[in-house]
């Protein structure tokens, strides 16, 4: 990863079962190829849309596993090589980030970003030669201004944010879990995930009322030639 940057994609998902039944319309078209987004006014012919670019388009056609290799695969990647990287996911309720990050098992080709990450990461480390590494992860939420870890002895327990020199922003007693292949990431995210503050909305009647962040933190080891691990 030769510099760093910020790049924001957005990905259009089809009508609802409610919004089907109200009778609802798409408004928004792309154009895949310039990335460009166009939100046409109902009842509005004579109006032009609005038009908006982004880094990555995709529509209500395209797969989680065809997002993850153009956009959120270089940034992996570049994690495998000792940068920091983060996927955020942005929307309102219903728009569609749990099913972007955390997938669905049927079709293949929508298993989420996140176990599609945690795949991607335990292949380098098999790939690695002369490298030893220390994979764990944490998972905390954000509910009514209140950090929870997830995957901590208290989930209910409030954590601190501190600041560190060389860590930076960070929450106090926050959790690491030691995890050796993708198996044991995904039982991490499924067990944080029950752990998560639900309620039913309008637009999702399993809505998350929480942000959450699920990090892995990778540490790599140099080894000599003659060095046994």
């Amino acid at each position: 990863m030769g510099s760093e940057s910020v790049k924001v994609v957005v990905r259009c998902r089809p009508l609802n079962d409610r919004e089907t039944a109200l009778g609802s319309k798409m408004v928004l078209t792309m154009d895949l190829q310039r990335c460009q987004c166009f939100i046409k006014k109902p009842m509005s012919a004579d109006e032009p849309p609005k038009q908006f670019t982004f880094d990555g388009t995709y529509f209500t056609d395209q797969t989680t596993e065809q997002m993850y290799n153009e956009s959120a695969y270089p940034l992996v990647e570049g994690v495998t090589e000792g940068y920091n990287g983060t996927i955020f996911a942005y929307g309102q309720t219903g728009s569609g980030k749990s099913f972007t990050m955390q997938g669905v098992t049927e079709p293949p080709t929508q298993r989420g970003v996140i176990p599609r990450a945690f795949e991607h990461i335990f292949e380098s480390i098999q790939c690695a030669e002369n490298t030893k590494f220390l994979v764990r992860a944490s998972y905390l939420e954000i509910y009514n201004e209140e950090i929870r870890d997830l995957l901590g002895s208290d989930t209910k327990q409030r954590l601190e944010l501190k600041e560190h020199p060389e860590r930076g922003v960070y929450a106090r007693d926050l959790s690491m879990h030691t995890v050796h292949n993708v198996a044991e990431c995904e039982t991490m995210m499924e067990r944080g995930w029950r752990n998560r503050a639900v309620a039913y909305t309008l637009m999702n009647k399993d809505s998350s009322r929480s942000h959450s962040i699920f990090s892995i933190h990778l540490e790599m080891c140099r080894t000599g030639q003659g060095i046994r691990m």
